[in-house]
């Protein structure tokens, strides 16, 4: 594979200073094909669509992980599906997973401000692209993926939103323009495709599925991210209802090595409590990305401190890309 995405020296460099000086609020750096988030066409069998389901997976990507790769991978809840698609009750593989993914880059997080020895916001964007096609190898050695999902609809934005209901107004907006336009443009043979009982052309709207880790879940019910905690009601109910932003978060239990169990049970439990109203409307679920897989185990900061002591065991807690790539580059070796 590849240690260098396929773009030209400063494409990410120029985009980033874009968003930094919000010349826009939102930049695609990378789509694995030109009709991102929609589906390649044509589509066999055609399928209507009502809404895209866009997995996000919003994080700092220093460095990417084997958890960020078991997170990106996994299978959505089924409730965050209604509405997603019409006029069939069976449903294919394709139709359980996310219509598209997004590896989501901000340049400016709440509490994450970059720090001497970290790897750039070009490295980890490339770094990102090496994600990208460990999510599409994955995705197409499953077995029962033998047609559009075995290509995975990826992409690579970055966004200048500190918090997740930034993030959600500017993304919406955003894909709302995007895929109008893609269905605007569409050829005679696309418009038969992507609806083949009508003339009409009906315009999907983009669902956001935010997928976190636990310790993201746990800021993101934070207070002390908002004015007051009658403010952080007040946001995520806006960012989390049908008539709103129409988002869902799905959040990987992960357990630190670091933390005792029952400690972990409590901050579980005490998170769960503060997010009760949105769990209870299942607009919150929490998932497990394997019993038996120590990829929930896995966090960034693990990786760099290990490089930093030089315990190759790091290597096991990213892909065989990405450990080349660090390697090659020296990051976090100071």
């Amino acid at each position: 594979m590849n240690a260098k995405p396929l773009w030209p020296p400063g494409h990410t460099l120029k985009l980033l200073q874009k968003v930094q000086r919000h010349e826009s609020p939102v930049e695609l750096v990378y789509t694995s094909h030109e009709r991102w988030p929609c589906p390649r066409l044509p589509i066999h069998p055609p399928r209507k669509l009502d809404t895209i389901r866009i997995s996000v997976l919003d994080s700092s990507f220093n460095p990417p992980t084997c958890a960020h790769l078991a997170l990106a991978n996994s299978r959505p809840p089924r409730y965050t599906m209604k509405s997603g698609l019409t006029g069939s009750a069976l449903a294919s593989a394709s139709e359980l997973d996310y219509d598209a993914r997004l590896l989501l880059l901000s340049v400016r997080n709440a509490d994450k401000a970059l720090k001497p020895g970290d790897a750039t916001y070009e490295q980890r964007l490339e770094m990102m692209y090496l994600l990208s096609k460990d999510i599409s190898a994955s995705i197409s050695q499953l077995p029962e993926d033998n047609s559009e999902s075995a290509h995975a609809n990826v992409a690579i934005a970055i966004v200048d939103e500190p918090t997740f209901v930034g993030k959600a107004v500017v993304l919406r907006q955003f894909l709302h323009a995007r895929i109008s336009g893609l269905y605007s443009s569409a050829t005679a043979l696309d418009r038969m495709a992507l609806s083949p009982t009508s003339d009409e052309i009906s315009i999907p709207n983009p669902r956001l599925v935010f997928l976190l880790g636990f310790d993201t879940l746990v800021r993101l019910l934070s207070p002390i991210y908002y004015a007051s905690e009658a403010a952080m009601m007040d946001a995520l109910r806006l960012f989390l209802s049908p008539v709103g932003d129409d988002c869902y978060v799905v959040c990987a239990r992960r357990k630190l090595a670091e933390v005792e169990y029952t400690v972990q049970e409590e901050v579980e439990a005490k998170t769960l409590s503060a997010a009760k109203e949105f769990v209870e409307s299942e607009r919150v679920a929490l998932i497990s990305l394997g019993a038996d897989n120590a990829d929930e185990q896995t966090s960034s900061s693990q990786v760099r401190t290990k490089v930093a002591l030089k315990d190759e065991t790091w290597r096991t807690l990213v892909t065989p890309s990405i450990a080349n790539y660090i390697i090659q580059n020296s990051l976090y070796v100071s």
